[in-house]
C-alpha cells in the first residue's frame, strides 16, 4: 500500500490483516504532490521487491480550488492525479514487465467527459482548464492508458482504466466543510457503496476474464465507451510526451 497518511493507512492495513489473516501487508509513503517522493518510493520498490503481478493507480485528490501548483510546478490536481502516478508506472514498468503475465490498472472517472483538455493546457492550465482540472485529469488517466496498452502490446502486461462509479470516496476531502457534508450525504443516500465502488478495480486486477484484454475502458466490470476525445489516440501520444517532460523521465526510466 503506497499511502500519504500513514496514521489512516495503519489503521487500514491491520483491519486487512484481521480480516484475511493475512499479515504480509506492507506500507510505505509517498506523496505524488512531489516527484521526488515519488521517485523514492519507486526505487525503493525496485530494490525491495522481486516482482510486481499488479500496479493499481487510485490516489486522486478533486474539489480543490486555487490551491495553486505543487513544488515541482505542476498543477496540484493533474500532479497527483495524472503525473504522478503516471511516473511512478514508467519506472515501475522494467519490473512489471519482467514480472508478466502482469496487470496496471488507472482509476479514472466518467467525470472525464466534462474534460477541456489540450496539449496546451496540459502542464499549464488556462483559465477555462482551471475551472475542469478533475474532468482533464481523468481524461489524462485514460490517455495514459490507451497509449501505454498501445507500447506494452505483446509483452503480456495489460493495461485498463475504468470509472468505479459515484460512492462515498474521499476525493472531496480538500473541498470546502459544506460541500463535504454534500457529497457524503448525497453518496450515502444514492450511489455506491465504498464496497461496491471498489468492485471495479478489483474485478480488472484479480478477474482471469479480463487477463488477456488490454487498453480498454471499465463501468460496473463491464467494457464501456468512454467519450469520443478518450478514443483519439493520436491525443493520447500528445499527452503521453507532454507528460514525460513534465515529469522530466530520464532515459533509464524509460522500459518500453
Amino acid at each position: 500500500m503506497l499511502c500519504r497518511d500513514m496514521g489512516t493507512a495503519e489503521k487500514a492495513r491491520l483491519e486487512i490483516i484481521k480480516t484475511t489473516g493475512n499479515k504480509q501487508v506492507k506500507l510505505k509513503y509517498i506523496d505524488f504532490s512531489s516527484l521526488t517522493s515519488v521517485r523514492k518510493c519507486a526505487y525503493e520498490l525496485i530494490a525491495e521487491e522481486s516482482r510486481i503481478d499488479i500496479l493499481l493507480n487510485n490516489a486522486g485528490i478533486g474539489g480543490v480550488a486555487k490551491i495553486g501548483p505543487t513544488q515541482d510546478g505542476l498543477d496540484t490536481v493533474m500532479q497527483v492525479n495524472h503525473f504522478g502516478p503516471f511516473l511512478l508506472t514508467n519506472i515501475l514498468l522494467g519490473i512489471i514487465k519482467s514480472s508478466s503475465p502482469s496487470r496496471i490498472v488507472n482509476v479514472s472517472s466518467l467525470a472525464h467527459i466534462g474534460a477541456n483538455l489540450s496539449g496546451k493546457n496540459l502542464k499549464n492550465p488556462d483559465e477555462i482548464a482551471k475551472k475542469v482540472l478533475y474532468q482533464n485529469s481523468k481524461l489524462s488517466n485514460i490517455y495514459f492508458t490507451n497509449e501505454l496498452a498501445r507500447l506494452l502490446n505483446g509483452t503480456g502486461v495489460t493495461v485498463n482504466s475504468l470509472h468505479p462509479g459515484v460512492f462515498g470516496s474521499e476525493v472531496s476531502r480538500h473541498a470546502s466543510i459544506f460541500i463535504q457534508i454534500l457529497w457524503k450525504s448525497v453518496t450515502g443516500l444514492f450511489f455506491k457503496s465504498v464496497k461496491e465502488g471498489a468492485q471495479t478495480s478489483l474485478y480488472l486486477c484479480l478477474s482471469p476474464e479480463v487477463a488477456n484484454i488490454t487498453g480498454k475502458y471499465f463501468a460496473d466490470c463491464k467494457i464501456s465507451t468512454p467519450s469520443k476525445a478518450a478514443q483519439d489516440m493520436n491525443m493520447a501520444k500528445t499527452i503521453w510526451t507532454l507528460s514525460e517532460e513534465a515529469v522530466e523521465l530520464k532515459p533509464n526510466e524509460k522500459h518500453y
